[in-house]
């Protein structure tokens, strides 16, 4: 879901020119380095009535992760230790730390000592980064819910605040600051595809020493922001939630309120011998899935094949045209149908053309969540399925598509064991209930006030954030 003043706008790189006399020239020789606009931040930076400390005169120890043993391989021993290893995926860019994917690895006992996190201590990233993305991002420990260790791999590097006259929420804040004003982009250089951060440089970014009741009010200000903007988010995710049970009530499909997809852990079920068709494969029956399929057919409902009721898009453009805007896997935001770009349009051998009311079906299992509904012509990658909806309205197709029961009739279709993929062949037979017209129309009213509701949250959790992060660099760099 998108529209045509959300389409992205090709940037125009021009040469940037401009003079750099030798007795600026220090450490590096690199123009990046000298460009006018760092120039001015670090500007900012050192024009203050306050005194300004390089980071590394106010830190007790910096000490660099480490990656561990794999436990599906690794023989444990008393030498090791299983613990939670944070990686840069568990940096959120918004509202600090994200545990809901944390890692376990053994790591050697003489490293856990020195490796396992502590409250109030500040996490870098080294190594990492992307086309869009600065290395640099920090992160603040203020809760560690594990029981197990809780330590780093080796793309990030912890640090901790030893001057009394240093806040460590502020020194967090304050980095955090000048990251999102693009000071570390300075400070990176970028080896096969992996950007790495010039720590030497990172630790001599100069932190103004404000009073510490001043540090405090700076903290608590960041910190209760993105505490207010989070709570928004959340409600944002519980309305993107109740679309689910509003569509599927609406079309009277009983579901159960476990949303989790079927595991492809060791399970075991039982079936009878008249059922087995098609395939032999176990998950192909696994109850859950084939629950789904049949809370379709129990709808009391026409039911129909994707086959007839959409035409699929099979035109393919090797360039793709300046006029239009292109469509990745990592274009779409998960479960929401919302489309947000990333870059420059990337640089594809072959993509398919679609059309304004097509709905775009990721073909690849990971990405099941990322179901599209065009609202303006463009092109688009060749792992999704482009669908021309021609028996029912295509907005009520892609709310159909969108939900739980659809995700298990995929996951029991697709082929593949390393990236399960599904085939055209395959994304035909799923099944779609074809409601009156009226009822097409009020399920597309329904889900478009949901999304509407979902993006104005988001909206003003955004416009909180960024609000607050000016304010924080006035109380800073003022």
């Amino acid at each position: 879901m998108s529209s045509k003043n959300n389409m992205p706008k090709q940037k125009q790189k021009s040469p940037e020119t401009f003079i750099v006399w030798s007795d600026e020239v220090v450490s590096r020789l690199d123009p990046f380095f000298y460009r006018p606009v760092f120039k001015k931040l670090i500007a900012s930076i050192n024009d203050t009535e306050h005194e300004a400390i390089p980071l590394g005169d106010i830190v007790e120890f910096s000490v660099a992760g480490d990656w561990g043993e794999d436990p599906n391989t690794f023989e444990p021993n008393p030498d090791y230790t299983l613990c939670n290893v944070l990686r840069n995926t568990n940096f959120d860019n918004k509202y600090n730390l994200n545990f809901d994917d944390v890692a376990q690895r053994y790591v050697r006992n003489d490293k856990v000592e020195k490796l396992a996190l502590q409250k109030g201590e500040i996490l870098i990233e080294k190594s990492g980064g992307s086309p869009v993305q600065p290395v640099g991002r920090v992160a603040f420990v203020e809760e560690l819910p594990f029981e197990n260790p809780v330590v780093f791999s080796n793309f990030l590097q912890k640090i901790k605040i030893a001057d009394d006259g240093f806040l460590p929420e502020y020194v967090f804040t304050y980095l955090q600051a000048i990251y999102h004003l693009g000071y570390t982009e300075f400070l990176q250089n970028q080896t096969t595809g992996i950007k790495n951060l010039r720590l030497d440089d990172f630790f001599n970014i100069k932190i103004i020493k404000l009073p510490k009741t001043e540090q405090k009010k700076v903290a608590k200000f960041a910190f209760d922001m993105r505490e207010k903007a989070k709570r928004l988010e959340l409600q944002a995710l519980e309305t993107l939630d109740s679309v689910d049970d509003y569509v599927l009530g609406e079309l009277g499909i009983a579901t159960e309120r476990e949303r989790e997809r079927v595991s492809d852990a060791a399970q075991i079920w039982q079936i009878w011998s008249d059922v087995i068709e098609r395939r032999l494969d176990p998950m192909y029956f696994h109850p859950e899935r084939m629950r789904a399929i049949e809370s379709i057919k129990k709808s009391n409902l026409p039911i129909s094949q994707l086959s007839e009721v959409v035409n699929f898009r099979r035109e393919i453009v090797s360039e793709i045209p300046e006029n239009l805007p292109y469509v990745g896997l990592e274009n779409i935001i998960s479960n929401s149908g919302e489309y947000v770009e990333t870059g420059e349009k990337e640089s594809v051998s072959s993509a398919f053309v679609f059309k304004k009311g097509d709905v775009l079906f990721p073909k690849l299992r990971p990405y099941l969540n990322k179901v599209f509904y065009a609202d303006f012509d463009g092109v688009c990658s060749t792992e999704f399925h482009v669908l021309e909806a021609q028996k029912c309205s295509p907005f009520f197709l892609f709310s159909f598509l969108s939900r739980s029961v659809v995700v298990e009739q995929t996951s029991r279709l697709m082929t593949g064991n390393t990236l399960p993929r599904l085939q055209t062949d395959d994304v035909k037979e799923l099944l779609v209930p074809i409601p009156k017209e009226e009822k097409q129309e009020k399920i597309t009213s329904g889900v478009r006030s949901y999304y509407e509701k979902m993006r104005n949250l988001r909206e003003e959790a955004t416009s909180i954030l960024s609000g607050a992060q000016a304010q924080v660099e006035q109380m800073i760099l003022a």
